[in-house]
């Protein structure tokens, strides 16, 4: 698969013109690649991500700067809505921190939003 994102079980496929973003980004001196699905350390050696880590960068880099709640999150990498206890966003959140933050516990690229989500800090932009 070489799409970013997975389609939701629940929504028909997105026309081509919204379909997942093929090109290269770039954030904070970071590259993301998703027609290879890699991703480039600032220092250039590649970070080994799992498929969920992936699928969520590529939502954080396609929203960039929005708040976006566990649902939402959910949906856009898994295509189902979250259970009352699901725990699954914050803990692929927590091990994205870890690969990409300078110190995870005072987060700077992915921030937390109290009673409502993530932000995705960095401004993205072609690579």
């Amino acid at each position: 698969m070489t799409e970013c994102f997975p389609l939701s079980a629940r929504a028909p496929p997105a026309p081509p013109a919204a379909a997942a973003p093929s090109a290269k980004m770039a954030f904070d001196a970071w590259l993301l690649d998703p027609a290879a699905r890699r991703l480039t350390h600032p220092l250039g050696h590649d970070v080994a991500l799992t498929s969920g880590e992936f699928d969520l960068l590529c939502v954080f880099v396609r929203h960039s700067g929005r708040v976006l709640s566990r649902d939402f999150l959910l949906e856009q990498t898994r295509g189902r809505e979250a259970g009352p206890f699901d725990r699954t966003v914050d803990v692929q959140v927590g091990r994205l921190r870890k690969k990409l933050e300078a110190d995870p516990e005072a987060p700077q690229i992915i921030k937390s939003v109290r009673s409502a989500g993530y932000v995705f800090v960095p401004i993205v932009g072609a690579a």
